[in-house]
């Protein structure tokens, strides 16, 4: 049996370019920065996998899986442990493959820079438009209702609730220690 698993950031964006022909398909739409055993479907495909070992998991990329080297690792040592097959497609390689680990390692690396990347390009782009009298940020007395706070900041909610120190959330997320706090009062 062949099943993939998808992740995709944002509702917005579209996860076809992961999927081919399988048996079962696990899709989660949420931050690489939320641990993969505390994405929804990752819940489930570790549990589906637990019931049928046999089953070879296919993931597109290896960033899919996390944008954390770390917790990368720990679910591909997961896999690894319970002799269930995991392959990266655009490797080319799976978990029997020579260098998998070395590969793994590797790219979860990349992935995780590229999340710096992502969010310093993002600053900078804000910076700039600030300057330029673009960027207004959010209008001064506008407040976000508790549900949307909370869907915002998933992964803050995610490490909340394994209660983990502040400081240690804002490194894992990349967010700051005032939003985290915002984000505790309303829980």
């Amino acid at each position: 049996m062949k099943v993939i698993y998808a992740r995709v950031s944002t509702t917005e964006q579209n996860e076809i370019r992961q999927l081919k022909e399988c048996d079962k398909t696990f899709i989660d739409r949420c931050s690489g920065a939320i641990p993969f055993l505390d994405r929804p479907q990752g819940k489930k495909l570790i549990a589906f996998l637990k019931l049928n070992p046999e089953t070879t998991t296919s993931v597109k990329s290896v960033d899919r899986l996390g944008r954390n080297t770390i917790d990368i690792l720990n679910i591909v040592q997961m896999f690894k442990d319970n002799e269930w097959n995991i392959e990266i497609e655009d490797l080319g390689m799976n978990s029997s493959s020579p260098f998998f680990d070395l590969m793994i390692s590797l790219m979860g690396t990349l992935a995780e820079h590229e999340r710096k990347t992502i969010k310093e390009r993002t600053r900078q782009g804000i910076e700039i438009r600030k300057a330029n009298g673009g960027y207004k940020g959010r209008v001064k007395g506008s407040k976000d209702d508790r549900d949307k706070i909370l869907a915002k900041h998933q992964d803050i909610v995610t490490c909340l609730n394994r209660n983990m120190p502040i400081s240690e959330i804002s490194n894992v997320t990349s967010k700051t220690r005032s939003t985290i706090y915002k984000v505790k009062n309303i829980l």
